[in-house]
């Protein structure tokens, strides 16, 4: 009895022993070497010769402005008219809100590019 106690506790003590090595990454045999770096190439200029981005033509401005503000429903009861130019988009016309008023200019500005916002939009006056 007293044998089969101690192959017992043996058996366990040996079970823990080698589940804790196992547990434990391999020790790398050789030590890790970081691998050599090379020099950083000089940076090349960006191309002079390259076409410029493409820009949206004034008519092409014009037109995605108003079909946005066409498919906008918190815009549907305004009077937003949009007129563009090589620097400048000029917005007119009426709203009812500042909210409707912000979200005009924010659509503007989003398809407007380089060109400067003029904001000519009257908010009408609630009674």
């Amino acid at each position: 009895m007293r044998l089969s106690l101690l192959c017992g506790a043996l058996l366990l003590l040996a079970t823990l022993t080698f589940s804790q090595q196992q547990a434990q990454p391999p020790p790398v045999s050789p030590p890790y070497i970081t691998p050599p770096t090379f020099p950083e190439e000089p940076q090349m200029p960006p191309d002079q010769k390259a076409p410029p981005p493409q820009a949206l033509s004034t008519t092409q401005v014009e037109q995605q402005i108003q079909e946005h503000f066409n498919a906008e429903p918190t815009l549907a009861n305004t009077n937003l008219r949009i007129k563009a130019d090589e620097s400048l988009v000029v917005l007119s016309g009426t709203v009812d809100s500042d909210t409707q008023h912000e979200l005009a200019l924010r659509i503007a500005q989003s398809y407007a590019g380089d060109r400067k916002i003029v904001d000519k939009i009257t908010v009408r006056q609630q009674t």
